[in-house]
């Protein structure tokens, strides 16, 4: 049932608030952005860190890890053999079901040209185990996913058939040409199901072993030293993650005693009692897996932390406002409180009308949140239609936004409403002057204090950031960015052979060469500063490794004049040559880091090398290059192996590089053009020049750079707001003063003084307050710099003058306007 004095006390505050519209607008535009930017950044950090798999029971999920060395190819984190997870789904007495996935590009044909799309391999189990049921037709089963005999079937999800096909039904049953491969449709997946990689949807699910023919020239279904399957699990009834844990690794440590017999792993290889008593990891598998949350939660999280801190700067404000409105009240209070009314009611009443700001300020934040979110969606980089990330305001936001809209309307509410309720009675009934100055006044300025506090911890953030993101993008990455374009293609998709796609390859890096305005032309199986990397397992000729040494390298294949194109200085030695081809002698290069490691520095041209699980080391070392920041410009620079593709036997994905002389986006449109000449069914894809690709690699520290700098400038203008109005109350308190000051003889100047040493003694304490936050607080943002600490004195002293700067002049207006007044009008002002 209602409570009446409820309803009563909110149509009574609607009134108050209505008859009181600029202070209505100021108080519920501060709360509404504090509220609109909390509820954007955690509508991320729902989608990106917390919520499930839209899956039937998806905390009984787990993900297997089994971090340490692994002999042989990693591709990724959380990766295993297929025979690896083939043995634990078949030998395990723990789970109720085990699944296997990968993601993988594709090329689908339909009759209307060749799209790129992301393909989900998965296991014959997947849907099963998901509890993931048809949206049209039926998902892929175990029959279809069986040795010898995987059928040619495929899902699509339901967002790429809406999006493709347009809800046409008739597509499911007929064959779709994906990687060269006609396929039946044979169903289609339920809305907002997108695979198990959070962030990043998979558009097709293709059976785990069609691997082969998906991925061409790389099968590894059957090499247990290929590890590229991640896998998932269900708990049986009744079996925590703990006792599943002890009962797999039983298991798991008698594959690995059959796996150290495997002939491809060297006797004397130095790693073997760390390889048997590596230790399987269950992971909380209800969530995924997703690199986007790796890179972007402690991001969000520090973001989370820097709105949180806005918001409470902006309770700060309203409650100053309220105590500043409440002064004009006293008396109707202290009326209220002569008449019979109690002390409760009276807060109740005030609680209201904060309760009332907050909620109509969260209904307002809920639209700023929609805009916010979306400005942060545009700065995450991904192919088309690849983010599932998105700017619905579902229940879950709603709840958040009307849990953070009464807390906050209790956090700046409660206290003035205590304050405001215990006026002075008797003076204020007789309209005597000056009634409340003593303790309101200091109220509100420890309000102002903790304002200038917070936005001096998030003006120092701000600057932290900025200058890292500053640090990195006028970092040298070891080549030059300018005048450098890429376009990548991969032949693979369309069934080319290695040894047509080896003459594609040349046939293009002619064509692009011979182009007006390109100097050189290469090309490099994993292109600079994209963000992925590949490694091995690399013995040296003449190094002996320790037993728990880790020997791994970053591989990429690269043409010839590849170092000459991306202007990489070669120090020993020579780069790769046309010469360096299929049945030549197999070179390799290193970079400078693998060379102060495996030979200390030693020249190493001549020696040799080769990957642990092939037995041979018959590379010979011809050159040794610059260190090159690849992967990412953060990364610290590994050691680094460097291969002719002309010599390797499974060619897929390439990218090509251009040195120009002139702006390389006008050739951009030459570039595509020489590739539908050769082969109008190969798309083109990722053409952007090597400083866009440069800002795209920067993109998480630019969005924390970007949002904080916006926040703390939000909070130094809701403190400037709140000094403003503190110094404009407490200039006309003292007006009558201020004119007997002037009326005897005090100059203006130092009047104008009197009043700002207020304003410097509260900016001054909220600057003592803030340091110690600051460097207290530094463990929480220092993984996110780079090349800067924390506690910079520079950001700290430039942070804190922009802030005083700011203060300052908030203090001084007012303060300057009362010493216009003449003294005749301030000595009548009360």
């Amino acid at each position: 049932m209602r409570d009446p004095s409820l309803w009563r006390n909110l149509v009574y505050a609607a009134r108050v608030l209505r008859l009181n519209p600029g202070f209505t607008a100021v108080a519920v535009l501060s709360l509404a952005l504090g509220i609109g930017a909390n509820t954007a950044i955690f509508s991320l950090i729902d989608q990106v860190v917390l919520r499930p798999l839209p899956v039937w029971q998806p905390k009984e999920l787990v993900m297997l890890d089994d971090p340490g060395t692994n002999p042989g190819a990693n591709h990724g984190k959380h990766s295993f053999s297929y025979p690896m997870y083939r043995d634990i789904r078949n030998h395990n007495d723990v789970f109720a079901g085990v699944i296997g996935r990968r993601g993988f590009p594709a090329s689908l044909s339909w009759g209307r040209g060749t799209a790129r799309i992301q393909g989900e391999l998965v296991s014959g189990n997947y849907f099963e185990v998901l509890g993931v049921q048809p949206y049209i037709g039926r998902l892929i089963a175990s029959d279809d996913d069986r040795n010898g005999s995987a059928s040619p079937v495929a899902v699509l999800s339901f967002a790429y058939w809406r999006r493709q096909f347009g809800d046409d039904q008739s597509v499911v049953g007929k064959p779709i040409n994906v990687n060269g491969q006609i396929l039946t449709l044979v169903g289609i997946a339920p809305p907002g199901f997108f695979g198990m990689e959070v962030g990043r949807a998979s558009d097709l699910f293709v059976p785990m072993l069609m691997k082969a023919k998906m991925t061409p020239g790389w099968d590894g279904i059957e090499n247990r030293r290929d590890m590229w399957v991640n896998i998932f699990a269900r708990l049986k009834p009744g079996v925590s993650p703990s006792q599943a844990e002890s009962g797999v690794n039983v298991l798991f440590h008698q594959i690995l005693q059959e796996e150290i017999k495997d002939p491809k792993i060297p006797a004397n290889w130095a790693f073997k009692d760390a390889f048997l008593t590596k230790h399987l990891y269950l992971l909380d598998g209800s969530r995924g897996i997703s690199s986007l949350r790796e890179n972007f939660s402690a991001p969000l999280l520090v973001l989370m932390a820097f709105v949180a801190l806005v918001l409470l700067s902006a309770c700060a404000n309203v409650a100053n406002l309220l105590m500043a409105r409440g002064a004009a009240r006293q008396r109707e209070i202290a009326i209220r409180l002569a008449v019979g009314a109690s002390r409760r009611h009276v807060i109740q009443q005030l609680l209201a009308e904060s309760i009332l700001l907050s909620l109509v300020s969260g209904a307002l934040g809920i639209f700023l949140a929609w805009w916010l979110s979306s400005a942060l969606l545009s700065m995450i980089p991904a192919q088309p239609n690849a983010l599932t990330f998105s700017t619905k305001i579902d229940s879950r936001l709603l709840f958040f936004t009307l849990g953070i809209s009464l807390l906050t309307g209790l956090v700046f509410g409660l206290l003035p409403s205590f304050k405001l309720s215990r006026p002075a009675m008797v003076p204020t009934l007789k309209l005597e002057a000056g009634v409340g100055r003593g303790a309101h006044g200091r109220f509100r300025k420890i309000l102002v204090v903790a304002q200038v506090a917070l936005s001096l911890v998030l003006v120092i953030g701000a600057g932290l950031f900025a200058q890292s993101l500053y640090n990195l993008r006028v970092l040298n990455p070891g080549f030059q960015t300018d005048h450098l374009l890429e376009a990548a293609v991969d032949p693979s998709l369309n069934s080319y052979p290695d040894d047509r796609a080896l003459a594609l390859f040349e046939q293009l890096q002619q064509r692009l060469a011979n182009l007006p305005g390109v100097a050189s032309v290469s090309a490099a199986e994993v292109a600079p500063l994209s963000g992925f990397s590949a490694g091995q397992t690399i013995s040296v000729e003449g190094y002996s490794s320790k037993p728990d040494e880790d020997m791994n390298a970053a591989i990429n294949l690269v043409g010839a004049s590849y170092f000459a194109t991306m202007k990489i200085p070669v120090i020993l030695g020579r780069e790769f040559t046309p010469r360096d081809i299929k049945g030549a002698p197999k070179v390799g290069m290193i970079n400078e880091t693998a060379m102060r490691y495996w030979f200390h520095g030693a020249n190493p041209i001549g020696h040799h090398f080769g990957f642990c699980c092939e037995g041979k080391i018959d590379i010979e070392i011809v050159g040794v290059v610059k260190d090159a920041k690849s992967k990412t410009v953060r990364e610290d620079i590994p050691r680094y192996v460097y291969l002719p593709y002309m010599q390797d036997t499974n060619l897929g994905l390439m990218t090509f590089l251009l040195r120009t002389t002139q702006e390389p986006a006008a050739v951009t449109g030459q570039v595509r053009a020489a590739l539908q000449e050769i082969d109008p069914n190969i798309p083109i894809f990722n053409v952007q020049t090597m400083d866009a690709q440069l800002d795209r690699s920067l993109y998480r520290e630019r969005m924390l750079a970007m949002l904080a700098v916006f926040f703390a400038a939000l909070a130094a203008l809701l403190a400037a707001v709140g000094l403003y109005g503190v110094m404009a109350y407490t200039v006309s308190r003292r007006t009558s003063e201020i004119g007997i000051r002037l009326a005897l003889g005090a100059s203006r100047p130092n009047v104008l003084w009197l009043v700002l040493q207020d304003v410097i003694w509260m900016v001054a304490i909220g600057i003592v307050i803030a340091i110690p936050l600051v460097i207290g607080l530094s463990r929480l943002v220092q993984s996110q710099l780079y090349e800067l600490k924390s506690s910079d004195p520079r950001t700290l002293l430039v942070a804190t003058a922009l802030l005083g700067c700011i203060a300052i002049l908030a203090g001084f207006l007012p303060s300057w306007r009362a010493t216009r007044i003449s003294p005749t009008q301030a000595l009548r002002y009360e």
